[in-house]
């Protein structure tokens, strides 16, 4: 009885961790604390790992989290759960939906539904995209481009809008995360925050970012899924540069049958090809403002 008491102490101490930090915490080792949840053998310290990760504010927590929702102890799963959320990044969607049919402990099925519902909402992703939440002001003094993010597309043929929405938080996630660059909100105050970049003389680009391709083929006994990003760079309203990222994910043969495990793969190729892109992100923008 005392353990469980003691259990249910955490469950909560965690919940005010999670309201009280801020949105992002400064210095977070992504790495150090992957490494912590997953092998640690005490679990308080892998859940204070998963707050520490969803805390941090970068897209590169999500694939330590998403693991950490088959971690041995509800706790933890409950606290990754409650991570990704915090995170923020929709494509973490999918292994969501995937552990919530399975999972027994009823706190923990809780908190993962809520994080569904919570990354719905923030991302658009159950209508297709459109939504997304307010950024945080900038600091002027080490911003060098203001991004619009202007036309998201999908023209593979596959999950249209759905996919899409992909797209769009893959790449402001990682837009975002490039040094210097502020990506506008999608929100009402997208017009003022851009009134204040051009009364600062910050250059502002537009930015179109497209999923041309994706694909799948079976060999070897696995299900390969190939993804294809395009990206124009625009200074009033003319293309000055362009960047195209691919990559590739791969799972079991059976995973084209279960239609949870192959938007998980086709996510995780879009996102890497996303990544691929963003590699080129930093020049591709600094020739654009030429």
């Amino acid at each position: 009885m005392e353990r469980r008491r003691w259990i249910h102490a955490l469950l909560c101490a965690g919940a005010v961790l999670f309201a009280a930090l801020p949105a992002r915490t400064a210095g977070t080792d992504v790495a150090a604390q992957a490494k912590i949840l997953k092998t640690a053998d005490d679990f308080r310290f892998r859940v204070d790992a998963c707050l520490k990760l969803g805390n941090s504010g970068d897209f590169k927590a999500r694939a330590p989290l998403e693991g950490a929702l088959d971690d041995p102890h509800p706790t933890v799963r409950q606290a990754a759960a409650s991570a990704l959320a915090k995170l923020g990044d929709v494509l973490a969607i999918a292994a969501l939906e995937a552990r919530v049919g399975k999972e027994k402990n009823a706190p923990t099925k809780s908190a993962i539904e809520g994080a569904i519902s919570a990354l719905k909402t923030s991302g658009g992703a159950g209508a297709g995209g459109g939504a997304t939440k307010s950024a945080a002001a900038p600091d002027w003094t080490k911003t060098r481009f203001v991004v619009k993010l202007q036309r998201v597309s999908n023209t593979s043929g596959v999950r249209g809008d759905a996919l899409a929405a992909v797209l769009e938080s893959s790449t402001r996630a990682k837009l975002t995360a490039i040094p210097g660059v502020y990506v506008l909100p999608g929100d009402s105050t997208q017009t003022a925050m851009l009134a204040l970049a051009t009364s600062k003389g910050i250059p502002v680009l537009g930015v179109d970012a497209k999923v041309v391709l994706l694909d799948q083929a079976t060999f070897a006994g696995d299900l390969k899924i190939q993804a294809k990003v395009a990206y124009a760079i625009s200074k009033l309203q003319v293309i000055k540069s362009a960047i195209e990222g691919n990559a590739s994910s791969i799972g079991s043969a059976n995973s084209a049958k279960n239609p949870q495990s192959l938007i998980k793969l086709q996510d995780m190729a879009v996102d890497g090809a996303v990544a691929s892109a963003m590699g080129k992100a930093p020049t591709a923008l600094a020739a654009a403002i030429k």
